[in-house]
């Protein structure tokens, strides 16, 4: 083979391979960017995993379903949505497959995230029998499950989060939160126990305004099983600067004025004096005369 007919195929070559091909290199870029991300390339194949589960759920086909939502929830690091979405799709098929007892368990999971999910009564006595059970799971605890939080910061004060879960499945085994003032980029990030807990914030820094926080109540694989804000879209709390200058002064009642009753005086006396001449008479009437009545005359002579 001749140099020049070697030339032209390698040449051939390299412009049918990677470097004549923007689409393979851009491909190749975001490959390596998911690799390098292990949190991004995770989250997107959990997802992927869990649209798969739903599609087949919304096609009847249980099996394929539910096969692919126990994938997803056998993984760990799971967000609260994945968490929450997956026994959607585990719970109902497998109470179209059976046993009635697993289909129960995930049921249970299901009604502690949402109390108000329901099933149809059309789907039959397969499906509404185990989700009746686990509603009764719920009712015999007399509580729901969840996590409170209460935020208490003043300007130029130290605060706190006050964290309280209500766990009766006794999923949680820590509480992880994380805390910053804008525009702070990194979280101060704080690991407790459950319940009852509360989290110190700092004071907030000069000029800032605006506490961004979130809390994450982790079970043993580290899902979060309750979620309030994320280190991507956290919550936000806001400070005010208390107005500084002269205090307010008190407001003095219009009874306390001197004035005041200095006027009153005036409209009471002359409401006095007025209502003395209307009700005086303007004519004299001599009392009657006759007997009995001192001073009375018979004619020009005084009565015996």
């Amino acid at each position: 083979m001749k140099c020049s007919e070697l030339d032209a195929r390698r040449g051939r070559t390299s412009a049918g391979g990677w470097g004549a091909s923007p689409k393979r290199w851009l491909a190749a870029g975001a490959l390596l960017a998911a690799l390098a991300v292990p949190g991004f390339a995770q989250a997107a194949g959990v997802e992927n995993e869990l649209a798969t589960a739903e599609n087949a759920y919304a096609a009847l086909d249980y099996a394929n379903a539910l096969t692919a939502a126990e994938a997803v929830l056998a993984q760990q690091n799971l967000s609260h949505d994945v968490l929450t979405r997956a026994p959607r799709v585990s719970a109902p098929s497998h109470a179209a497959l059976g046993p009635a007892d697993p289909a129960k368990q995930q049921f249970i999971l299901l009604l502690g995230d949402d109390s108000e999910f329901r099933v149809a009564p059309k789907l039959g006595p397969r499906f509404t029998e185990p989700f009746a059970e686990a509603r009764g799971y719920w009712q015999a605890q007399g509580r729901k499950s969840g996590m409170d939080l209460q935020v208490v910061v003043q300007w130029g004060q130290a605060g706190e989060i006050r964290i309280v879960t209500r766990d009766p499945l006794g999923i949680v085994k820590r509480v992880s939160a994380g805390h910053r003032w804008a525009p702070a980029q990194t979280y101060t990030t704080i690991e407790v126990a459950p319940s009852g807990k509360a989290i110190s914030i700092p004071a907030n820094p000069e000029g800032s305004t605006r506490l961004e926080y979130w809390v994450r109540a982790l079970d043993a694989k580290n899902n979060a099983v309750f979620e309030q804000g994320t280190p991507e879209t956290p919550q936000i709390n806001l400070v005010t600067e208390p107005v500084r200058g002269e205090a307010p002064q008190e407001k003095k009642s219009v009874f306390s004025s001197p004035l005041f009753y200095i006027i009153g005086g005036s409209i009471l006396a002359g409401a006095a004096v007025g209502g003395f001449s209307a009700l005086r008479p303007t004519e004299y009437q001599p009392p009657p005369t006759g007997r009995g009545v001192f001073g009375a005359t018979c004619g020009s002579a005084r009565c015996d």
